[in-house]
């Protein structure tokens, strides 16, 4: 009798640990189908939602450095832009002053065109009843050469002159040989142009000295070369122009 009980208190133990085995199993499945799984669904799509705010956030980021990038580049152009303007600006202006002044030279040039000064004199003598050149005649008119070599607007005076011996036609034809030689040595060994040369001839007339004494008819005996040039303003800017640069260069 006792075992009997003891055999079914056993039975009903195995069914209540069976049952309840099946309803912890039944419950963890439940909580696992309709709690854990829908969580994990819910965290998985917060996750991948995060994950795309954070791509948008960078792509974001990313387009604002790039237009600032943008914005700095093409402030900087813009900069060099009106730099350059202002350069080109100032050098039209420059160029413009430029023209003003050189337009302001020709004026004066022109004005001054026709205005020759003298600007060297040399006298050269001869020897009584003579109209041959000496050496020492001669080296006077290779200076007098010299300065005009560089020289592109000038004319020459030649003047000759005779002392008061003899008849006035015949000193005035001997004033006008003398007056010729120069005008010869310059043009044939000089290579002056001939057209820069104006000649003539005055006989005793103007004398240099009073002609009652040896060396007064002495220096009458001559023949006057003069250069002359217009006194250009362009001319006079060159020379200050050589001068600041430290004069001319070889």
């Amino acid at each position: 009798m006792e075992s009997l009980r003891s055999s079914r208190g056993s039975a009903f133990l195995a069914v209540g640990l069976v049952a309840l085995f099946s309803a912890s199993c039944a419950t963890k499945k439940y909580v696992q189908t309709k709690v854990v799984r829908p969580l994990e669904a819910k965290i998985s799509g917060v996750d991948k939602k995060t994950d795309e705010n954070s791509t948008q956030i960078t792509e974001v980021d990313r387009k604002a450095e790039a237009g600032i990038s943008d914005v700095n580049s093409k402030a900087e152009n813009a900069a060099q832009a009106a730099a350059k303007a202002g350069k080109d600006a100032q050098d039209a202006q420059t160029l413009a002053q430029k023209g003003v002044d050189q337009a302001s030279v020709v004026a004066k040039d022109l004005d001054n065109v026709d205005n020759y000064q003298p600007v060297k004199d040399e006298k050269v003598l001869f020897r009584f009843n003579r109209s041959d050149l000496t050496s020492e005649e001669k080296q006077k008119l290779d200076d007098l050469a010299q300065s005009v070599a560089s020289m592109k607007h000038y004319v020459l005076e030649v003047q000759g002159y005779t002392d008061k011996t003899g008849t006035k036609d015949y000193n005035l034809e001997l004033s006008r040989r003398r007056a010729d030689s120069v005008v010869r040595y310059l043009t044939e060994v000089h290579n002056i142009p001939l057209v820069k040369i104006h000649m003539l001839g005055y006989g005793p007339d103007k004398p240099a000295q009073p002609n009652n004494t040896r060396e007064g008819r002495k220096e009458n005996r001559r023949v006057e070369v003069r250069i002359l040039a217009p006194q250009l303003a362009s001319a006079q800017t060159a020379q200050t122009h050589s001068t600041n640069n430290g004069g001319t260069q070889p």
